[in-house]
């Protein structure tokens, strides 16, 4: 789209470069014992080192001297994008990008898959004049099995997440060079309630919307949120991750169903039923 090329950035951008950065295991585990245990004052570590603060710091300073290094050797503009959700906005697609350079491939969640990681990484990018040799596409086995795993649909406590072939709400189709991607329909404004607690069935104080209100009627609601008195973001979204903290891609089933550290997607849901 127009609102997020990169020459709508940089003019006459020539390359896009793509930096990652995994997601420590210690941090989701953390997450499951939220989701699990019911451990609320521990979800405070997945939104400092899992999704607002650290990791993104971490990226916006290695995209700062990656583009230090291209000025300065290659004498070509170069301009780091903002990463994460404190860095004063989205100027491209960073999944987008990351499976343009060839780092993994779209799960159907929407979120990026490494072969490594799964979809626990998060990615910077660097804009510029020069250009350089482009990497391939990913290539190699396939990471997401939508058709017969839907586990990131099965854990959205909202529903957010559309199921493997609903016909009411069809994939999204993304073409990159010779590759046809497709990924979920992801409805935002039930995203929202959750990962914001707008609501209290999600952990919020108060409802400070309605289950069915639009994604483009949420400003008024988010301003109604109490603001944090500590940390940087200012209104926290950062209460969900199930989809990422769930998704088998990644060895999850070694690093963490065989190591103890979390019971599987199952025994999160049982929970939830059980709570409500």
């Amino acid at each position: 789209p127009q609102r997020v090329r990169p020459d709508r950035v940089l003019p006459e951008c020539k390359s896009v470069i793509v930096l990652g950065v995994r997601l420590l295991d210690g941090v989701i585990q953390a997450n499951f014992r939220d989701f699990e245990d019911g451990q609320k004052d521990l979800k405070g570590l997945y939104g400092t080192y899992g999704y607002t603060m650290l990791p993104n710091f971490e990226l916006t300073y290695a995209c700062y001297r990656v583009a230090q290094f291209l000025e300065r050797t290659t004498g070509e503009t170069s301009v780091p994008c903002s990463t994460g959700p404190m860095t004063n906005g989205r100027q491209v697609s960073l999944r987008h990008c990351a499976v343009a350079a060839g780092l993994g491939e779209f799960g159907w969640m929407s979120i990026v898959l490494t072969p490594e990681f799964g979809p626990r990484n998060r990615f910077g990018v660097i804009l510029t004049r020069a250009e350089l040799e482009p990497d391939p596409l990913y290539r190699g086995p396939k990471l997401c099995h939508a058709e017969k795993c839907g586990i990131c649909t099965k854990v959205c406590p909202s529903g957010a997440l559309s199921a493997f072939g609903d016909p009411d709400k069809p994939a999204r189709a993304v073409h990159i060079e010779d590759r046809e991607f497709r990924y979920c329909h992801v409805d935002m404004a039930k995203c929202y309630l959750v990962e914001h607690r707008m609501l209290k069935k999600y952990g919020g104080a108060e409802d400070v919307c309605s289950e069915d209100t639009p994604f483009g009627e949420m400003g008024p609601a988010l301003r109604k949120l109490a603001q944090p008195d500590t940390g940087l973001q200012q209104t926290p979204s950062w209460y969900c991750g199930r989809c990422l903290s769930y998704c088998p891609a990644g060895k999850w089933g070694e690093k963490f169903a065989s190591s103890g550290l979390s019971k599987g997607y199952a025994a999160g849901l049982q929970k939830e039923e059980k709570n409500d």
